[in-house]
Order: structure tokens, then C-alpha cells, then sequence
């Protein structure tokens, strides 16, 4: 059985660029996400990308209480003794972001929410420079279920809240549909579709990074 928290806040990746953080938010080890998240890996790779991949189970997350510590300190959470800090730095470094999502009733895990509400240090702070300067982020989601028109809209409400707060802007999704298990997600065409987007995000941030 995996540990709780294990910290990852001090696992930095190497300089090289292009630079793209990979954020895999299941806390399913070796289910259908790991399985995007090492098909979306091995297609930045091969581009040449340095991927700097976070598992969010792997790592130590308060969620925010709204106590309103941030708004009287900023840039600071009561909470900065766990990896959260840490994980936003490594996320600021990356020329592209790409979230990796399950879907859980509608919405994001809990274990992704929990994260996504410790952004209201930067809310609280907003920076006019990284809105000018939003860098590409790109998310895959995966859902068990095959039907629902608004499947995904929930997340992708989320996410773009998330991650304009962060200075990024959310291109086109992948929404992947009747994905449970892992099985799933290994058909011909399905592989192409998950690396190709991979590819994708890769050139964009290879861009990015040469500007």
C-alpha cells in the first residue's frame, strides 16, 4: 500500500527545455490516468521535452480551510509546511502544463479539488504579468460513463478558473469517454488520439520556450 504523503515538494527537474509538468490527479495508482499519463509522456519525450511529472497522491495537500491567512499575508498559506508551495513553484517553471483528470461524479477527485482551492494565495495576489503572458495548458479527462452532454463541463469550468488564477490558458481538451480501466484506454485509435496530443503540447511549449 502506498504511504499517505509522501513529499515531493523538493523533486526538481533538470534545466533542459522545452519544459512541460505533467500533472497526473488520480489517486488511483496504476489505473486508466497512469496509463494517459505515460502515453502523453512518451510522446513529449519523443519531442524532446524535459517532463517534470507530479503525482498528486504522492504528495502532502491541506486543503484550504478559507481562514483568510493569505489575504493578510501574501503570498503565504498557514498551511506552507506541507508540498503545496512546492508544487506551485515547480508548476511556474514549466513553459506548458498538462493536467491529467478522472472524472468523479461530474467534477474533479477530491484529491485535485484540495489543490485547486490552495490557489487562493494567488487570487488573493493576482499577478497582471502572468495574465499577460498566459502560457498553454492542456487537459486530458477521462470518464467511465459514455453518455452526458455536460460529462465534462464541470471540470473544464474548474480548470479554467484554476488556471487562469495561475497565468495559463486551457487549449482544446481531450475528453475521453468509456474509459474505467486501463484496457480501456488500449485500442488503436485511442493510443493515437492520447499521443497526439501529447506531440501537440509538446510543440507548443517547444515554441513558447524558443520566444
Amino acid at each position: 500500500m502506498e504511504p499517505p504523503f509522501t513529499s515531493c515538494a523538493d523533486q526538481d527537474p533538470p534545466e533542459k527545455a522545452p519544459h512541460v509538468c505533467l500533472l497526473a490527479c488520480s489517486p488511483h495508482a496504476g489505473g486508466s490516468t497512469d496509463t494517459t499519463s505515460r502515453l502523453l509522456e512518451q510522446a513529449l519525450l519523443s519531442r524532446g521535452a524535459t517532463v517534470d511529472r507530479i503525482r498528486l497522491r504522492e504528495c502532502a495537500i491541506h486543503p484550504c480551510i478559507g481562514c483568510g491567512y493569505c489575504s493578510g499575508h501574501p503570498g503565504r498559506c498557514v498551511f506552507d509546511g506541507d508540498d503545496v508551495a512546492g508544487l506551485f513553484r515547480r508548476i511556474e517553471r514549466a513553459d506548458s502544463l498538462i493536467l491529467n483528470v478522472p472524472v468523479y461524479f461530474y467534477g474533479p477527485p477530491a484529491l485535485l479539488k484540495g489543490f485547486i482551492d490552495r490557489a487562493q494565495v494567488f487570487w488573493e495576489q493576482p499577478s497582471e504579468k502572468a495574465r499577460a503572458s498566459a502560457r498553454p495548458a492542456h487537459a486530458v479527462l477521462c470518464a467511465a460513463r459514455t453518455r452526458g452532454d455536460r460529462l465534462f463541463e464541470a471540470n473544464l469550468l474548474i480548470l479554467r478558473c484554476f488556471l487562469d488564477t495561475l497565468g495559463f490558458s486551457l487549449h482544446e481538451p481531450l475528453l475521453l469517454r468509456g474509459v474505467e480501466r486501463p484496457a480501456d484506454l488500449l485500442h488503436s485509435h485511442i493510443i493515437a488520439q492520447i499521443e497526439r496530443f501529447g506531440l501537440e503540447a509538446a510543440e507548443q511549449a517547444t515554441r513558447l520556450h524558443h520566444e
